[in-house]
């Protein structure tokens, strides 16, 4: 049996341990479980299990549903989960070898739910364009999502969802995963790895955090991560080989800190596209891209007045501290899209403050900025040619995640 002290609080409430149970059995166990019981979960190769999982720990001993050994418990055919209730944890469970039943494979519905050391590896319908099928979704409030490992998704839909079915801060924590290969979609638009909100409630705040995460080989669609919503805090992750883009989508108020995108100069690859307002991007690092998007860093510009689901113009930036080199294309462009879809309101604000940049084409590093009208405040930036940066620059910046900072740990062998 294996002791789960993740949370300090669990540590000091009564630990009560229930005999082995089989996953037939697992609707009725968690239903009848008590604050503080471990469920552990017998091993075995389980196909066709619709799961709905219902029951309500507490904060300081939540249910904790484990898998008796890591992976052991696996999920075949059309299985899936629905977690639901307030402190329960899932851990340890491996999907592979099918497809959701339906439209969703585990679906966190509650508060304080917590989804960790689980693996879903190439969960796919037959034809991956025949339907929607979204891995994970998070409804409610103060989830968990951590050290699992998302590999190889092919069918439409977002890898995981953050649903926000009113103006309600979300409190969401997305932790220390491994999201690993993402193909490009065969029809366009839909393909996210991670999606936080819609533009439906995109004026509120969702307060999400998303840390620690690699995104490996995520090509999916332009957009890697999509943030529909404000106040979300994107810090510590790594991009690395992506055909893809971060993007501020909707929303305002978000803090993009410390994250690597490293396009390793793949095709396609990208940085970080801004739209909304009073964002805040500081201390990342920006090496090898493509210029997917139109620079490292597009500043979108957008329209009058736009719809919940239109274009609005990125304003209010403080963008400083970050690491531009060795980039395709410009390091910044000021002036993104301007002229399509109706967008005719330029980017302003902009406090560009302490940064490096290096590079081949040291006078195009920002791009756009003959237009005017930007209200734009250059201070103390420092300019490379050859992307030779001084080590007292570099070193400032941690180094890049790998397999063993992140995902599962007993899968972490399986990936190349």
């Amino acid at each position: 049996m294996r002791a789960f002290f993740s949370w300090a609080v669990f540590a000091l409430a009564e630990i009560v341990s229930s005999a082995p149970v089989a996953v037939p059995e697992l609707e009725k166990a968690v239903a009848g479980a008590a604050p503080g019981t471990i469920i552990e979960v017998e091993n075995g190769i389980w196909r066709d299990q619709v799961l709905d999982l219902m029951g309500r720990g507490t904060v300081e001993a939540p249910i904790v549903i484990q898998a008796a050994v890591p992976g052991g418990v696996v999920f075949s055919g059309k299985s899936a989960i629905r977690l639901s209730g307030a402190h329960l944890v899932l851990d340890g469970f491996f999907f592979r070898d099918g497809e959701a039943p339906e439209k969703t494979v585990i679906a966190l519905e509650g508060e304080h739910l917590r989804l960790t050391n689980v693996v879903i590896d190439s969960y796919n319908p037959g034809d991956p364009e025949s339907r929607e099928d979204k891995w994970v979704t998070l409804r409610g409030q103060y989830h968990r999502v951590d050290h699992c490992t998302f590999r190889n998704k092919t069918s439409r839909s977002v890898t995981l969802t953050v649903w926000r079915d009113d103006d309600t801060a979300d409190h969401h924590l997305i932790e220390a995963n491994h999201f690993h290969t993402r193909p490009p979609g065969g029809k366009g638009n839909g393909y996210e790895t991670l999606r936080i909100g819609t533009s439906d409630h995109s004026k509120s705040d969702s307060l999400t955090t998303v840390k620690g995460n690699l995104f490996e080989a995520c090509d999916g669609e332009m957009e890697i991560v999509s943030v529909k919503a404000g106040r979300c805090l994107i810090e510590g992750n790594n991009f690395r080989r992506c055909a893809g883009t971060l993007t501020l989508r909707h929303g305002d108020g978000s803090r993009v800190s410390a994250n690597l995108f490293a396009g390793l100069g793949k095709k396609g690859s990208g940085g970080l596209r801004v739209y909304g307002a009073d964002h805040l991007i500081t201390g990342n690092v920006f090496v090898g891209l493509a210029g997917r998007g139109g620079a490292a860093l597009a500043l979108q510009s957008g329209q009058e007045n736009p719809e919940l689901n239109g274009y609005r113009r990125a304003e209010n930036l403080h963008i400083e501290g970050n690491l531009f080199a060795a980039n395709e294309g410009p390091a910044i462009r000021l002036d993104t899209e301007y002229g399509n879809d109706r967008r005719v309101q330029l980017p302003r604000l902009l406090v560009v403050r302490s940064n490096t940049f290096s590079g081949s084409d040291v006078e195009g590093m920002v791009d756009g900025a003959d237009r005017g009208g930007f209200e734009l405040r250059w201070e103390n930036n420092r300019v490379f040619a050859g992307n030779q940066i001084p080590s007292e620059i570099t070193s400032k910046f941690s180094p890049p995640l790998n397999k063993e900072n992140v995902g599962a740990p007993w899968y972490r062998d399986q990936l190349p």
